[in-house]
């Protein structure tokens, strides 16, 4: 099974507490509900070894579990999840953070059948679901990722980073319709990401929506002035609508934030061949190769550059590909 990126998995962690206590104030809960994770391992490790007493050890184990996790003691972690299941075993809440461990330790066999198992004592875990559909994502089960983010949606429609992830899959699948309906939904729930607005600007280029687009990707670097994919894309637009001035202003600007993307170097090239100026086309291909840009088929039949295939240059560049 792939490795899953764990830049793709959004960990929601939380500590347990109960508030039956049987001799004076549970300071394993206490700094649990403070998120003082330290002091939650000391605490806890206290009642677990029988110098506290408290009526569910269960909740100490998984407190302290959750601390570990938190201070990357992943190891100490999993023993302390796996005493709470010896414990307790139809505790879904210990399957799910339990494969969220497997997950940081990029063992993500391990993580799915914990998060399945969690599902399977509470079909109602929302939490688990998302974990499952994020390495299903990561694994490219998705089909059966989208099962789980629909799930979530039905459990909890109000959890902003499932039609985010969701939308990306769509978006992967082509199935535009549906990315631009989980993305706005997504927007209507987290305004602020320029990615995402990038995104549905591209989407809305695909389907040939150009204004739409340039709004999108408007939004985008409104969020993130420093975005240069946004303000490249936003320039691509421009030039589809043959606004060749603001398109060579977002190109230059786009170039400013990060001067090695060859794909921008190729854009000033297509928008220069459009205004039949060879020269100049010519300067800023030469330019994308020597930034990277090498999808050799692409410039050969790519419809901008249909005015300098009879220029020698353009020709020169192919033949030394």
């Amino acid at each position: 099974m792939k490795k899953i990126f764990l830049a793709f998995i959004v960990l929601k962690l939380c500590f347990l507490t109960t508030s039956s206590v049987l001799a004076g104030v549970d300071l394993c809960a206490t700094y649990a509900e403070l998120g003082k994770t330290e002091e939650v391992i000391k605490e806890c490790t206290k009642q677990i070894n029988g110098k506290v007493e408290v009526e569910h050890i269960e909740r100490s184990y998984l407190n302290r579990a959750i601390a570990y996790q938190l201070t990357n003691r992943l190891d100490e972690s999993l023993a302390d999840f796996s005493k709470v299941i010896e414990l307790d075993p139809k505790n879904d809440k210990a399957y799910d953070h339990r494969g969220n461990t497997y997950l940081l330790k990029n063992q993500p066999d391990l993580a799915l059948a914990d998060f399945s198992k969690a599902i399977s004592l509470n079909p109602k875990n929302a939490h688990a679901y998302f974990n499952r559909a994020v390495v299903r994502q990561g694994i490219g089960k998705l089909d059966d990722a989208i099962a789980d983010y629909s799930k979530v949606i039905e459990l909890n429609p109000k959890v902003a980073n499932t039609y985010r992830n969701r939308g990306n899959i769509y978006l992967v699948k082509k199935q535009y319709m549906e990315a631009v309906a989980d993305f706005t939904k997504y927007l209507e729930l987290n305004p602020e990401d320029a990615e995402i607005h990038n995104s549905l600007g591209a989407i809305h280029v695909f389907q040939g929506q150009l204004d739409r687009a340039i709004d999108d990707f408007t939004e985008a670097v409104r969020i993130d002035p420093k975005n240069d994919q946004a303000t490249s894309n936003r320039g691509a637009a421009y030039q589809s609508k043959g606004s060749y001035d603001l398109a060579a202003a977002d190109y230059r600007k786009a170039l400013e934030l990060n001067p090695n993307n060859a794909s921008v170097y190729y854009n000033m090239a297509c928008l220069y061949s459009l205004k039949k100026n060879a020269e100049e086309s010519c300067s800023w291909l030469l330019k994308a190769v020597e930034k990277g840009y090498d999808n050799w088929e692409h410039m050969r039949n790519d419809r901008d550059l249909e005015n300098m295939h009879g220029v020698q240059c353009f020709r020169k560049i192919l033949d030394n590909k």
